[in-house]
């Protein structure tokens, strides 16, 4: 059975079907991950000689948009827990860190702010509050998120305009200097806590739904279900990726494609 947090990936991309809790690298290995899905990366190279899933999209019903919704938000804390797993790898010390604990963040905070296409996280009935233990560490991540991720205004960056003396102490030049002051490690481990009890919660309150679905799904008869919609994939080219399109209910993918020219066969110039 596959993950919620990237069921949709799998059924857009056509990829092989896999076994719970499973994931396929770069180079084809079989490796345990907690989310349970095929890269994309990993489906480029894994694609050749493996059998395609028969799979249908849902139809548009109460139980199939909850599961979307919770698709999506398992998908983003699918995607913390991976960046920050990385800084883990990478190292506090590393130039990586800050990058990669920030891009945690802000994929963590998705689920908790007002969206177009899907209810806050916090805000629906299925799910319940997080652990009293974590409640604290769920409002600095807000809050580092706001002021000092996706907006420069906390004192955790701090902007200078230096001057550069010399050895008996006259300016010489002036420059702009910024610190930093990155996530702590031992912070850090809090926030990987967060992540992991937050996927459990939504774990949790996905199950019901899988199962009412499935038990639905088992009344419905192969003429039903071959008469179900299928997702619109557009095909593109690579220069024209754009992200200005919102999802709507019916769902739409753009796959971008590179397109190379083989030597002695190049496009004429315009």
């Amino acid at each position: 059975m596959l993950s919620p947090g990237r069921l949709m990936a799998v059924l857009l991309f056509d990829l092989p079907s896999i076994g719970s809790d499973r994931e396929y690298d770069a180079d084809g290995q079989r490796n345990l991950t907690r989310s349970g899905v095929l890269t994309r990366e990993g489906g480029a190279a894994n694609l050749v000689n493996m059998p395609q899933p028969r799979i249908a999209v849902l139809p548009d019903t109460p139980d199939a948009r909850l599961l979307v919704e919770l698709t999506s938000h398992a998908n983003d804390l699918s995607e913390a827990a991976h960046a920050l797993g990385c800084a883990f790898d990478a190292g506090e010390g590393s130039s990586l860190w800050e990058p990669l604990t920030s891009h945690a963040v802000t994929a963590y905070v998705r689920p908790f702010i007002i969206s177009n296409v899907r209810a806050r996280l916090d805000e629906m009935p299925e799910i319940p509050s997080l652990p009293p233990n974590l409640r604290s560490v769920h409002d600095r991540i807000r809050k580092y998120r706001n002021t000092t991720i996706a907006h420069s205004q906390s004192e955790l960056v701090m902007p200078l305009p230096v001057a550069i003396l010399n050895d008996e102490g006259h300016g010489v030049d002036v420059i702009g200097v910024t610190l930093i002051h990155p996530m702590p490690h031992a912070f850090a481990q809090r926030f990987a806590e967060l992540i992991s009890a937050s996927e459990d919660i939504v774990d949790q309150a996905t199950q019901p739904v899988l199962e009412r679905l499935r038990a639905w799904l088992r009344d419905e008869t192969p003429k039903t279900i071959s008469d179900w919609q299928q997702p619109e994939i557009i095909n593109a080219v690579d220069t024209d990726f754009t992200a200005a399109r919102a999802r709507k209910r019916i769902p739409r993918f753009t796959r971008y494609w590179h397109v190379a020219h083989l030597p002695g066969h190049e496009q004429p110039d315009e």
